[in-house]
């Protein structure tokens, strides 16, 4: 896996706690300029091979290269079959067995599968994020909403890689894409306390790259952090009425896990999938799914015009050289 951190101390132990304890070989991190212990936190860490620490101190968050750089190294150095790239707020959750069940089952045609993005509401306290933050919301359209419908990618280590901007598509030999399936979860806590809502988007300032990035900024410039507060934040009431509307789900699958993790040094068994989870993932992730849609569609269309805009270029071009060659012509004749 790899992970671009900056100032995540309240999540990334967890985070590679997790992740290890799940299976995975070899985790590359790009710490971006942290003060607050992530450093520290990532160097305990690191002793047994399994953690690998690159530094980053630059004022400009530059995302999407330095993802690239950290999968390419994956294939090339530790010999990678498989990359997921992941920020530290997000935990892959395989819907059936472990990591190496779920990629292996992918036929050799595929480069790229995708992971379904679960959004978990900030639920105020002073216990860990994962004791309170028990309940996702139901994805929504609304692009300038930090609970939108989203994908991640995980995809195969090749040299050539090409991470995109949010690690939501890669380009790359053989990199092709499983569209419609899903055998990962992304369990999401991107807020997860009023200070670190504020920290995570003006840390964004450099590289705003989404319309709630862009949103939340704007209110943030504006004095307005309760209002964008207020919108994150799901009170008792709120809570009791949007799990009867079933806008909201609750959903205990982390916090168990994490608990167990705790108790003896191991994941415990994951629950078995109903068809009523099964139900509940087909409705996420036909929202992610026309959105998705919607996305493709405007990049083919921005493609056409780019083609189109080509085409005339040449045509204008070609005429200018027949029409000099007509003058050519005319000037050799008298």
């Amino acid at each position: 896996m790899t992970l671009v951190v900056r100032d995540e101390a309240d999540i990334v132990g967890t985070w590679l706690d997790y992740h290890l304890a799940r299976g995975v070989d070899v985790v590359i991190v790009t710490d971006h300029r942290s003060v607050d212990g992530t450093s520290d936190i990532l160097r305990e860490h690191a002793p047994d091979g399994r953690v690998v620490l690159l530094r980053e101190d630059g004022d400009v968050l530059r995302q999407a290269e330095w993802v690239t750089r950290m999968s390419r190294l994956a294939a090339t150095h530790h010999g990678a079959d498989w990359v997921i790239p992941s920020d530290a707020d997000e935990f892959w959750w395989p819907r059936d067995g472990s990591f190496a069940t779920a990629l292996t089952a992918v036929p050799m045609r595929f480069g790229v599968v995708r992971g379904l993005m679960r959004q978990f509401v900030l639920r105020v306290g002073q216990d860990p994020f994962f004791e309170r933050m028990t309940v996702r919301a139901r994805p929504t359209a609304d692009l300038s909403s930090p609970y939108h419908a989203q994908v991640k990618i995980a995809h195969r280590g090749v040299g050539d890689a090409v991470v995109g901007v949010g690690n939501h598509d890669v380009e790359g030999s053989g990199l092709h894409l499983v569209r419609e399936w899903f055998p990962f979860e992304v369990l999401h806590f991107p807020i997860r306390s009023a200070q670190q809502l504020e920290d995570k988007f003006l840390r964004r300032a450099t590289s705003p790259d989404g319309q709630h990035i862009v949103r939340a900024l704007d209110l943030l410039a504006r004095g307005e952090h309760e209002t964008l507060l207020a919108e994150a934040i799901v009170d008792d009431e709120t809570l009791a009425t949007r799990l009867g509307e079933g806008t909201l789900v609750r959903d205990v699958r982390l916090r168990d896990a994490l608990r167990g993790l705790a108790s003896d040094g191991r994941l415990p068994a994951d629950p078995e999938p109903t068809v009523g989870d099964d139900a509940d993932l087909a409705e996420d992730a036909h929202v992610a799914l026309e959105h998705d849609s919607a996305v493709v569609a405007e990049r083919r269309c921005a493609d056409l015009e780019r083609a189109v805009a080509l085409l005339e270029g040449r045509a204008f071009v070609a005429s200018r050289v027949a029409r000099q060659l007509r003058r050519s012509a005319g000037s050799a004749d008298n």
